[in-house]
């Protein structure tokens, strides 16, 4: 068991090295979505790397890259549905306001900055969760649309799944713990799902990135209100 846990560790935290260099190799185009899956990989990469070298040579706690990341991870997938679905503005900027202003008050009057912010977690889900449907809602009314060879269906089902998992993971946290006891040893298991989680969405934005460089829709341009 401890071969295989160490493995799916190192599995997932390069899960996002074969996205980021098939764009510094290959696509290497900021100009259309291409360049925010770039920096949703790479931060995914450089968070997860991050974590795993200050957990074993630093300290236990490395909850303040966990926050970071989160908080740059959701201005990003904000950016990208803003630019994928091209909505009005101001849907975005309410939720960037909520967003900005919950969080500075949960970290100041709820949370330190090295604990678990679960406000910044579960809205940042709840949000990217909500703005998937919508992709998704866009999607269906384009019924000859060819699903497999649409980069924005693999993005958006990359966001939804991973970030479906997360919220699902917060929700039952506590009842896992607290009120089933679960021992360290079983909530592996949900460990290893978060880490599954996470390098499905990994290289499904890996191959988002491929269908783009090869000339697919980057958007789903709907019509405007």
């Amino acid at each position: 068991m401890d071969y295989f846990w160490n493995w799916y560790i190192e599995l997932n935290r390069f899960s996002g090295i074969s996205g980021c260099l098939f764009f510094i190799l290959i696509a290497r185009s900021l100009k259309n979505v291409s360049g925010i899956l770039f920096l949703l990989l790479f931060t995914s990469l450089l968070a997860d790397n991050a974590n795993y070298f200050f957990v074993r040579m630093v300290y236990p706690n490395a909850m303040f890259i966990a926050n970071t990341w989160m908080i740059i991870n959701y201005f990003l997938c904000v950016l990208l549905f803003f630019r994928i679905l091209n909505r009005k503005k101001l849907i975005f900027a309410i939720l960037l306001s909520i967003f900005i202003i919950g969080s500075l008050l949960s970290f100041i009057l709820m949370f330190d900055y090295s604990e678990s912010n679960t406000f910044v977690s579960t809205f940042s889900n709840v949000t990217l969760v909500y703005l998937s449907l919508i992709a998704y809602y866009e999607l269906l009314k384009k019924p000859s649309v060819n699903l497999s060879k649409h980069p924005i269906f693999w993005i958006v089902t990359s966001l939804f799944i991973y970030n479906s998992v997360l919220l699902l993971i917060s929700i039952f946290d506590n009842y896992l713990v607290f009120g089933l006891n679960i021992k360290a040893e079983s909530y592996a298991a949900v460990s290893i799902i978060n880490l599954s989680a996470n390098i499905a969405k990994n290289f499904i934005l890996f191959y988002a990135l491929v269908l783009i460089d090869k000339g697919y829709p980057n958007t789903l341009k709907p019509v405007k209100a």
